[in-house]
């Protein structure tokens, strides 16, 4: 073999292995995080954010109220907001959670007289269409028939 041959593939031999080598290198390195320096401070970890109300929407009740009184109330309470507001919020969990749902466990049932519990759905019918004046003249008969608790 000539000298010129040898000093190639001695050269090609090492480019290959520095190059191998250097690709490994960077590999690594991409695949582990990188340390911070020793001298640098640790940071204490930051606590989550507390969530807080929207700034322009009014704070939302949820849940049913306990006492059958209390649910009218709380009905009644809302019904006089001028416009009325929609049915499927708080209003039908009111009614449909508490008023209409007939369990030992319920919070404000009103039982099973069944003169009012037509009542109460005739009540969610005029909600839903918007009729401000039957609503609010039907929650004055439901309460005036309701069973005080």
């Amino acid at each position: 073999m000539s000298l010129n041959a040898k000093k190639f593939l001695l050269t090609l031999s090492l480019v290959a292995v520095f190059g191998f080598s250097a690709a490994t290198v960077a590999q690594a390195q991409e695949m582990k995080p990188t340390e911070a320096p020793a001298a640098a401070p640790q940071k204490a970890k930051k606590k989550p954010a507390k969530r807080k109300a929207k700034a322009g929407s009014a704070m939302m009740m949820r849940g049913v109220p306990k006492g059958v009184s209390k649910c009218l109330d709380h009905l009644t309470e809302m019904a006089n907001k001028d416009p009325l507001p929609d049915y499927d919020g708080h209003p039908a969990e009111i009614i449909n959670d508490g008023l209409m749902w007939n369990d030992a466990k319920s919070q404000c049932s009103i039982g099973t007289d069944q003169a009012l519990r037509s009542k109460v759905l005739d009540l969610a019918n005029a909600w839903r269409a918007k009729d401000a004046a039957k609503v609010r003249s039907l929650l004055q008969e439901i309460k005036s028939a309701a069973p005080q608790t």
